[in-house]
């Protein structure tokens, strides 16, 4: 898992990537139940324990834009992004030396 949480932060330091961490601690309206992705402005997909759901109206996207902007809202970017990722990755490597 560190090595997996090094290169997170190794990828966000790439011109086209932007990747954004949300701390484990604080208050947070709702966790995100399932991974979706919106594409553009015409489709997003949502992946559930089942299969895949494709979305193509533009009101289906549209919710998952709003939660996506609820989430990055409570995100860490850039620099502290990196710290974050940093110390959970040492918090790892210090529970392998415990064991």
């Amino acid at each position: 898992m560190a090595v997996q949480l090094d290169r997170l932060a190794s990828v966000s330091r790439l011109p086209n990537v932007r990747l954004g961490v949300i701390p484990m601690a604080g208050h947070m309206p709702w966790a995100p139940l399932n991974v979706f992705t919106v594409y553009d402005s015409a489709l997003a997909t949502v992946e559930v324990s089942t299969g895949a759901l494709v979305f193509r109206d533009p009101r289906d996207f549209q919710e998952y834009l709003d939660e996506f902007r609820t989430f990055e809202g409570y995100s860490l970017w850039g620099d502290e992004a990196r710290a974050k990722l940093s110390a959970w990755a040492d918090r790892f490597r210090s529970i392998l030396r415990d064991l």
